[in-house]
């Protein structure tokens, strides 16, 4: 286990003991570590259990034959044993799970049993995966970096909360970097490409030959090893922020769920931020939430294969043009996008007013001026009606029901599906002071 420590940095927020525990591998396992780090620059007592240590083991498993699948089962389920019990002996605060994160059932609902708050940053596609389904009732909040219908996938599934966080970088790491002759000749290119093989990426390039493209990352079609870098071999972080800076185009091409080779999905990649954050350049394929998270005076954006081409000719030949992008993107990243921003965010959002999820017998008695109109407006997050009403109301004004009932309409059209929710509402509580069993 790592412990991780820090004087606070932000004097809004109360220091938490916070355990983190990784998944074995794969693309969400630096999130999780950047995740823990931000915890800890926000003054947090940070515990990370490196679950990656025992990816050898899991690996070692796979020779086993038919047994394979279930040795691997079992040494996940003792590793979310081993989280659930090291956060009880810590009297946690707060257990974060990243995607693919160790975690069972059993595990949720012994935290929860000892008052510890869980938390699940899904940092995938819900459409891609879908383990997810069986997980997500039983924590306390689900973070997703999905915008459009996620949200309603994930609370019909059981999910208690709901909170659009999207990715971020890590300003330590990704980073402008000075690079050496032999790493610039390395990891440099006039095109580089970072990420695995999914179907459109594969069909893109196969359309489009670019000449002195590099194409690092793995699970790319065994026939094109020839055109991979060092063998198609996974890249570390590090190595990644160095081809960031060591190339003059970085392409960023979301992986899509369908056949389109450009397909304007409903997230924004870590890449995004991560060559912003390089001061590097990108072009990247156009996303429903990109223009929220940058403007097209910071990264390039194409939306077709025509786009693509014409953008590659153009910024290939102005160098200009392609520094100042970078740089406005880098200061857009480090006043907006940060690890520690988000971690921040999510605190807030699962702490509301920085108190601690109080599962007392109490709880009920809790006074709801604690609860403000930006409380509702985070729970209603991914609900477009409900969202709307609750536009009519200041973030900091007070969450009574009264205050809501005000804004019904009185008659003079239908109501909308949310004004109904309210409506309802004042009529059960009501009911309930007529009949005694609930104060006025």
């Amino acid at each position: 286990m790592i412990r991780l420590t820090h004087t606070s940095m932000d004097m809004r927020l109360p220091q938490r003991t916070i355990v983190v525990p990784t998944p074995l591998y794969g693309g969400s396992l630096p999130i999780a570590y950047h995740a823990a780090s931000a915890f800890e620059q926000l003054g947090n007592n940070v515990h990370v259990l490196p679950f990656d240590s025992a990816y050898s083991l899991y690996e070692l498993f796979g020779g086993v034959g038919a047994m394979a699948p279930r040795l691997k089962g079992r040494l996940a389920e003792l590793l979310a044993d081993f989280a659930c019990e090291t956060a009880i002996a810590l009297h946690a605060d707060l257990v974060w799970y990243t995607a693919q994160s160790p975690v069972t059932i059993a595990a949720l609902q012994r935290l929860r049993e000892a008052g510890i708050t869980t938390a699940l940053w899904f940092v995938e596609d819900v459409r891609r995966f879908d383990y997810w389904r069986h997980i997500v009732a039983d924590f306390d909040c689900v973070y997703t970096i999905q915008v459009g219908d996620a949200a309603e996938a994930l609370r019909q599934h059981g999910a208690r909360k709901v909170v659009y966080l999207p990715m971020a970088a890590n300003p330590a790491l990704h980073r402008p970097l000075t690079i050496a002759d032999a790493d610039r000749l390395r990891y440099g290119a006039p095109v580089s490409f970072v990420g695995a093989g999914y179907p459109n990426r594969v069909a893109l390039f196969e359309r489009l030959p670019i000449p002195d493209l590099k194409i690092w990352g793995n699970d790319w079609p065994t026939e094109w090893n020839s055109r991979l870098q060092e063998n198609g071999r996974r890249v570390t972080s590090e190595e990644t922020a160095l081809i960031y800076n060591a190339s003059k185009i970085n392409l960023n091409l979301h992986s899509a769920v369908n056949d389109e080779l450009l397909m304007r999905g409903d997230f924004v990649n870590p890449r995004t931020f991560e060559i912003a954050a390089c001061g590097a350049f990108q072009l990247v394929n156009d996303q429903a939430p990109l223009a929220d998270l940058f403007d097209d005076s910071e990264v390039a954006v194409v939306r077709s294969l025509q786009d693509l081409v014409s953008a590659l000719e153009r910024f290939s030949k102005d160098e200009g043009m392609r520094s100042a992008m970078a740089e406005r993107a880098r200061q857009r990243v480090l006043r907006e996008h940060t690890y520690v921003q988000r971690m921040r965010a999510a605190l807030e959002a699962l702490f509301p007013n920085h108190g601690t999820v109080d599962r007392s017998p109490q709880k009920a008695a809790r006074s709801t001026a604690l609860y403000t109109m930006r409380d509702l407006k985070d729970a209603a997050w991914g609900d477009a009606d409900m969202q709307e009403f609750l536009s009519q109301f200041a973030d900091n004004e007070r969450a009574a029901l009264d205050t809501l009932v005000s804004k019904l309409p009185n008659g003079t059209r239908s109501m909308t599906r949310a004004e109904m929710i309210v409506l309802l509402m004042k009529e059960f509580r009501q009911w309930g002071v007529d009949k005694g069993v609930i104060v006025a």
